[in-house]
């Protein structure tokens, strides 16, 4: 096939090969018009882009009087035939599908979303992101022209968004290289420039306002308002979607619980966990005054809901902050506030941040280190004495 790719009649029976072409052998032949020129199929435009083959259909032109203008499907084949020629010709490897790179890019995210496998609580924050964001600054483009174009990218995520958290930015580069990412694999645009844009601090989001850890009488309070989902998140640091998920047999042994879902924000279903597919699944260690407190609950969901398979999200939520608020806890305390107080916990006594990402469910440590790395005030102050003690033990060594 040549640069601009060839114009046929799938139906022309001069095209009829029953030795060679399998199609005319097996009975499932096209060709069975002996005047293409004269049908009313449609003339096909087949030519490479990113190294696949690709098709465009062009019908002729019916008149006012319902009359089929013949050849006029064949000259708008050509035209397209020579466009794609000059661009090829023009834009070398960039070349674009014309057909494929045309897609809306807002459509192409709402798309990916859609597709994307990940938990209700992520799709909704995409979502967010997605409508307030990502979709506005693209307006009426198509996914080949934000592909090309990596300064408005930038500025969407270091100038539009700007005053936002990095989690805030990292979700909106992540549904640009991903919907671009996405377009490159399926051959609909050969690459495109948006890899490597950084997210830098800009101090929001840094400072936690639910780093909020009340007494224990007041937790107490709380949890008796809205049940053991209160001493599931303090004990083992779940997100509050994973505590309502959590059923008694979910605990392995008397040290060991796994979680391996969350609760749907509906509390009809259980999803996989953030970031994570169906059917994977984190242990997490149960310290014992917690094991006391669940083994003598009978099989099945902890948080149960009424008429539901697990307690809703919302209920829960503000059951939560209305029995903190009689509890007198300070304003900022939320449900992730105990997950918080599991992981100061652990590290402000020695655990290695390694582990504590793990029973977190963080992905990237990094997130671990730049949430929680204020609650390691000593780890220099120890480093500094290992080292001084192995000075010590190899400076006498012959």
């Amino acid at each position: 096939m040549d640069r601009a790719g060839v114009i046929f009649k799938k139906c022309d029976l001069a095209l009829h090969k029953p030795d060679t072409n399998q199609a005319c052998g097996a009975g499932a032949c096209q060709h069975t018009c002996q005047a293409p020129d004269k049908c009313s199929h449609a003339w096909t435009l087949r030519y490479w882009a990113a190294g696949r083959q690709r098709e465009q259909s062009f019908r002729d032109d019916i008149d006012a009087h319902g009359r089929v203008q013949y050849g006029t499907g064949k000259r708008k084949a050509r035209d397209a035939q020579l466009k794609i020629e000059h661009d090829k010709r023009a834009e070398g490897e960039s070349f674009v599908d014309p057909r494929s790179g045309r897609e809306d890019f807002g459509a192409a995210v709402d798309a990916w979303i859609a597709r994307l496998a990940c938990a209700e609580g992520t799709r909704i924050n995409y979502l967010s992101v997605a409508g307030k964001w990502v979709k506005p600054a693209f307006t009426g483009r198509t996914v080949a022209q934000v592909a090309a174009d990596r300064e408005r990218v930038a500025d969407l995520l270091a100038v539009d968004m700007a005053h936002l958290s990095a989690a805030r930015r990292r979700a909106g580069r992540r549904l640009v290289t991903g919907v671009l990412g996405e377009a490159v694999t399926a051959g609909k645009i050969t690459r495109h420039r948006a890899d490597g844009l950084k997210i830098g601090h800009n101090g929001h989001g840094q400072a936690r306002k639910d780093f909020v850890f009340p007494a224990h009488a007041q937790i107490g309070q709380v949890a008796a308002s809205v049940g053991i989902a209160v001493w599931l998140m303090r004990g083992c640091g779940l997100r509050i979607e994973e505590t309502l998920a959590v059923h008694r047999e979910d605990f392995l042994s008397p040290r060991r619980l796994r979680v391996c879902g969350q609760a749907s924000r509906d509390g009809h279903r259980k999803v996989a966990l953030k970031h994570r597919k169906p059917g994977e699944f984190r242990d997490v260690p149960v310290p014992a005054w917690l094991w006391d407190l669940v083994k003598d609950l009978p099989a099945g969901p902890l948080c149960p809901g009424n008429g539901r398979t697990y307690a809703v999200y919302g209920t829960v939520h503000r059951a939560h902050q209305r029995a903190a608020e009689q509890a007198g806890i300070p304003d900022g305390f939320t449900p992730h506030s105990l997950r918080h107080a599991f992981a100061s916990a652990l590290l402000g006594r020695g655990v290695p941040i390694t582990d504590v990402a793990r029973w977190l469910g963080h992905r990237d440590i990094n997130v671990t280190y730049a949430i929680y790395s204020h609650f390691m005030p000593d780890a220099e102050d120890r480093a500094i004495s290992v080292l001084d003690t192995e000075y010590a033990e190899w400076s006498v060594t012959a």
